[in-house]
């Protein structure tokens, strides 16, 4: 299926639904306790989200953690304008403070190839000794996997589709969006 050129056709209308709102805030507050369950007595937690895509997740989701947090931002990019991974990782900034004895938590709005979030974990594991590292996804795009990477906490396994909304975009468009949804034949 060609998507058309979000920039001139940009409309929400003709997008199906694949995850409400509601369906999505109401995950979000089952992961946020499951979280909250495993780092429960810890002192503080570091929180890194992965920037474009996971902005709407990590505010919504952080709003439900009971445990001390700060958060960071990282900017990594591997998909341009397509639809599809261009199969190489653009750090396009990576600065941290040091993570050295740090409960660490990645959160991303979705992992598919795995090539972005290897390349980060491994990033991560090489200059940071942390006390644990774990990962939390919202859409786990399980078949386009050509990476393993260890997802502690996600919100909906879901097909290989391309997706839009709630943070993830097409070139650029459609993050806005409350809802994730498919482009309509």
């Amino acid at each position: 299926m060609t998507i058309p050129s979000p920039a001139t056709h940009y409309k929400p209308e003709q997008l199906d639904v694949y995850l409400s709102e509601a369906q999505i805030q109401e995950r979000i507050q089952e992961l946020a306790a499951q979280i909250n369950a495993t780092y429960q007595g810890c002192e503080k937690l570091m929180i890194i989200a992965v920037l474009k895509g996971s902005f709407m997740f990590v505010a919504d989701l952080i709003r439900h953690i009971k445990v001390p947090c700060q958060i960071e931002f990282v900017r990594l990019a591997s998909y341009g304008d397509g639809q599809t991974s261009s199969g190489t990782v653009k750090p396009v900034d990576l600065s941290l403070p040091s993570l050295s004895g740090e409960d660490v938590l990645i959160v991303e709005d979705i992992i598919d190839t795995g090539l972005t979030l290897h390349f980060f974990m491994d990033y991560l594991t090489s200059l940071h000794h942390t006390r644990s590292l774990k990962l939390a996804v919202l859409l786990d795009k399980k078949e386009a996997r050509q990476k393993d990477v260890l997802v502690d906490f996600a919100g909906f396994t879901v097909g290989n589709q391309f997706l839009v909304g709630y943070g993830l975009d097409f070139a650029g468009y459609y993050r806005n969006l409350p809802f994730i949804g498919v482009v309509k034949d």
